[in-house]
């Protein structure tokens, strides 16, 4: 028994792991995926295969729904599918990718931020702390410098946008938190993909078929990565190590998301890494580091 343990541990954390190294390096396929194809096709092509891939892990789900479920399920696809993806996705245009996986690496502090402040959940003062630590990166990271220059202003809208929607995102993991316990973590998760995907049917007309046709074929498989790898395989397999090993032991593998975004960043996009990038990303993930560390036993989500 204690043999066969040890193997389901290694591959959980092994899928973990891979489901950090395909979320990390998202930003950079958008990134790169902005500059030839705008954010709405972009989203109704990578939201609406993202769909239909997960929608036989949704269906039991939608069965199974009350009315109040219903309408909770509606509000976290729309915060985690819009709310987060729209604001990211336009923000990339103007923002590095390395600094953008950073920012993303502050979603803990505004979960728990947000559950202090809509569900007067208690922080204890390691939490306080740590948030004060990791906004302090955050602020090394948007900077004075981004205020001087045209160029620096539309880093700082870029800024504004990918934190707009990691606060989204918190928000998503919030409310979709009662639904990942009464149906699973994945089935919730993939029913709130399918019904966040709806709205971005209605902009099905900005998509150009002309233009898609323009498309390289580097374009086409980042296009693929971010639906098939990023949104559909890095959630199939983070639910699995979840439930194959717990949240807190692999939980601590998302430290390693910015590192892989801004490696990426620098190895695939040539971007620069400067020493306040450094510094800044190192105050967030200490900050997440101390204000998570008397939550270790809860579930943890990671963005994609």
């Amino acid at each position: 028994m204690l043999h066969s343990a040890a193997p389901l541990r290694s591959g959980a954390l092994a899928g973990a792991l891979g489901a950090v190294v395909l979320w990390g390096l998202a930003p950079v396929a958008t990134r790169a995926l902005v500059s030839q194809l705008a954010p709405l096709p972009l989203l109704v092509l990578r939201m609406g295969l993202a769909a239909l891939v997960l929608l036989p892990w949704a269906m039991p789900v939608f069965r199974q729904l009350s009315r109040r479920q219903a309408a909770r399920l509606v509000a976290a696809g729309l915060l985690g599918m819009v709310g987060y993806t729209l604001p990211v996705t336009a923000g990339l245009q103007w923002l590095p990718a390395s600094t953008a996986g950073l920012l993303l690496a502050s979603e803990p502090i505004w979960v728990m931020l947000i559950g202090w402040i809509f569900l007067s959940e208690r922080l204890a003062a390691r939490a306080w702390l740590g948030s004060a630590v990791a906004l302090a990166g955050v602020a090394v990271l948007a900077g004075p410098d981004a205020l001087t220059g045209a160029a620096g202003l539309r880093e700082l809208a870029g800024a504004g946008l990918v934190l707009a929607g990691t606060l989204a995102f918190a928000a998503y993991t919030i409310v979709l938190r009662p639904l990942s316990g009464a149906c699973g973590a994945l089935p919730a998760t993939a029913a709130s993909t399918v019904v966040g995907a709806v709205p971005f049917l209605a902009l099905a007309g900005t998509v150009s078929l002309p233009q898609l046709a323009q498309l390289p074929a580097s374009a086409w498989g980042q296009l693929a990565f971010l639906a098939l790898g990023s949104s559909v395989a890095g959630m199939v397999m983070w639910n699995r190590a979840v439930a194959a090993a717990g949240s807190a032991r692999v939980s601590l593998l998302l430290y390693l998301e910015p590192v892989i975004s801004v490696t990426g960043a620098a190895v695939l996009l040539g971007e620069g890494v400067t020493v306040a990038m450094i510094a800044a990303g190192l105050l967030i993930l200490l900050g997440v580091a101390v204000a998570s560390s008397g939550l270790a036993g809860r579930r943890v989500s990671g963005t994609g």
